[in-house]
């Protein structure tokens, strides 16, 4: 297909998947939720900030890559990483000075909902879905009030010995602090120098530094976790996110292994409660090797059904499972990287034992799909397509706040340069053997052991925010997955 109809296929499918979206009960979604101080930066500010901090120590940590953020210079070097590289990325600091240090020097332009649950929540609920129910571990009053007030935005409480679901501004813990991180911004093409050397960002992106404060937990009441029966057999999907809060070993003295185990038993008790219920884990930059193969080993691995990353993360992944070269090749700027992207998508279904892997790339998707999966190829490509008109939205104006928002997304067109990636990726299909011309012009290929989904997408040259999309595109396409297996589970009662 030529990219004219690639837009006719966003546009046929798109209103038929937002109908679909009132066979959806609900969806649980937890854990991480936190407050985002973003700023967007110029050159102006990044001159600025160089002239607060050592260039020596910056240079030094440069070269040392930073996995945590301790200092200025860390904060610095991470940034012109960023910059240079035209990547995103997350970084922990587990100081409050950090915090004080960009108050003081850079401070925000807006604070806003944020951490992937709470970003996710937000959207399904602005989206209309009849029950999303939110569950943060660190609930604090002022974090409370960035949920959205909407009737089905709803978190679990025990009122009497009794489970209730209640708006969360109704569910805070008064002994719980806000957890705030800070999105710096910065847009393509902004140049400065540093120890001589020219810079010029090659795209639009961001670094987090995400605060680790020692009480954040993932974690559930034990009394919430006891009465679960009572409210989860209308939920038809859960979202995981937050892992990357687990450390090798916390300040009371836990080890990783008493909260893997504790996420494991919750998934379990979700399972039990509805058997039919799809779990997805949300990924994302985890600095620590260790915590990031023990939640893809023990977590992810047989508990879950669903994963999705962007293509960082895929490398990130591929990297601690031990394929280290096929790791390096996905994140190489050259054209074997999206064939790497692919042949790593596979393997992580296949390793991982799952129903589904979802990669969202700059300009196209890939979704690599089980033979045991619930729904048919054709529903995972109509929830892709779907995903890709909300996202655009939410990147051209900025937020969703109801679901006919989504609409501006078809006014955003396929993006050229995605589908010319799209493009070598079904040449390299088509030498090794894998599908034929048509499949892939359908966008669907269908093998023995998988099937495989691949469509360009609409990007926003210049998006109101890059905050959340990544969130944006993985929760449209899941929840709207979900959709299409009710609405298959529905028609076959019907016969």
């Amino acid at each position: 297909m030529d990219i004219s109809e690639w837009e006719q296929q966003h546009n046929d499918t798109y209103f038929e998947m937002k109908d679909d979206l009132k066979k959806v009960r609900g969806v649980f979604v937890a854990y991480n939720c936190n407050i985002d101080a973003i700023r967007h930066i110029d050159e102006n500010d990044i001159n600025k900030l160089l002239e607060l901090v050592d260039e020596k120590k910056v240079k030094s940590r440069l070269m040392e890559y930073p996995r945590q953020i301790d200092s200025p210079e860390d904060f610095v070097a991470r940034l012109i990483i960023s910059m240079r590289d035209g990547k995103a990325a997350e970084v922990p600091t587990y100081t409050l000075d950090i915090h004080e240090w960009l108050s003081e020097n850079l401070g925000s332009d807006v604070s806003r909902m944020g951490g992937q649950a709470g970003i996710i929540s937000n959207l399904l609920a602005n989206m209309e879905i009849k029950n999303i129910i939110a569950y943060v571990p660190w609930l604090a009053k002022e974090q409370a009030e960035y949920f959205v007030d909407k009737e089905n935005m709803l978190h679990p409480v025990i009122v009497d010995g009794k489970l209730e679901l209640v708006h969360p501004k109704n569910a805070y813990s008064s002994d719980n602090e806000p957890k705030v991180n800070w999105i710096i911004e910065f847009s393509k093409d902004i140049d400065f120098e540093f120890s001589g050397e020219k810079i010029r960002v090659p795209r639009d992106n961001r670094l987090i530094v995400s605060s680790r404060p020692p009480w954040i937990r993932i974690d559930m009441d034990q009394e919430i976790y006891e009465h679960l029966q009572e409210v989860y057999r209308g939920i038809d999907g859960a979202i995981l996110a937050g892992y990357q809060m687990i450390k090798e070993t916390d300040e009371d003295g836990n080890t990783y292994d008493h909260y893997v185990e504790k996420s494991v038993k919750l998934i379990k008790k979700l399972k039990e409660v509805n058997p039919s219920i799809r779990i997805h884990v949300e990924f994302t930059s985890i600095q620590n090797r260790l915590i990031r193969r023990v939640i893809l080993k023990q977590i992810v691995q047989e508990h879950v059904h669903s994963l999705g990353l962007d293509t960082v993360e895929v490398a990130n992944a591929l990297n601690v499972l031990g394929y280290e070269e096929l790791a390096y090749a996905v994140i190489k700027k050259d054209e074997r990287a999206i064939d790497a992207l692919y042949e790593g998508s596979v393997i992580l279904l296949h390793e991982l034992k799952l129903e589904r892997v979802h990669v969202h790339s700059l300009g196209y998707y890939i979704c690599v799909i089980s033979k045991n999966s619930p729904a048919t190829p054709e529903d995972h490509k109509k929830s892709l397509l779907f995903s890709s008109t909300v996202a655009a939205a939410r990147a051209l104006v900025g937020d969703i706040s109801k679901l006919d928002d989504c609409d501006a997304g078809l006014d955003v067109p396929v993006w050229e340069q995605g589908y010319n990636k799209f493009e070598t990726l079904e040449s390299h299909l088509i030498q090794r053997g894998i599908g034929t011309l048509k499949d892939l012009e359908d966008g669907c290929v269908c093998t023995p052991t998988h099937d495989v989904i691949i469509i360009p997408t609409k990007v926003v040259e210049k998006p109101a925010a890059t905050v959340g999309i990544g969130d944006t595109i993985s929760a449209a396409a899941f929840v709207s997955m979900l959709s299409r297996i009710q609405k298959n589970n529905l028609a076959k009662v019907r016969v």
